[in-house]
């Protein structure tokens, strides 16, 4: 996913705020935190996005994507505290990583 920029206003960063997170943190982790997408399982316009904010802080964001803009807009981000997170990440990090080995041969 090619991201060109972030849709941020008063709303998803107070969103953030409540759980002690910043634009920046979330950036962060779209940009170098190892991120794995999924489809959210209720919202079929959202997207969820696993990985590591600063500080190792491991993170589920809830986003919307545009493809023609490459925007995201964050819906909210937290710690999640289900272990079935960190599952879904470590099964999403192995299926990236089996992809990009099959697309450089």
């Amino acid at each position: 996913m090619r991201i060109l920029g972030f849709d941020w206003d008063a709303v998803n960063i107070g969103k953030l705020a409540v759980h002690e997170l910043t634009p920046e943190d979330v950036e962060e982790l779209f940009l170098d935190g190892r991120p794995c997408f999924a489809k959210h399982p209720q919202n079929q316009k959202r997207m969820l996005a696993l990985g590591f904010a600063p500080g190792e802080r491991f993170v589920l964001v809830v986003f919307e994507y545009n493809q023609e803009t490459r925007w995201v807009r964050v819906v909210t981000a937290y710690e999640p505290t289900s272990e079935r997170w960190w599952k879904a990440y470590e099964r999403g990090i192995k299926s990236q990583e089996a992809a990009a080995g099959r697309h450089r041969r």
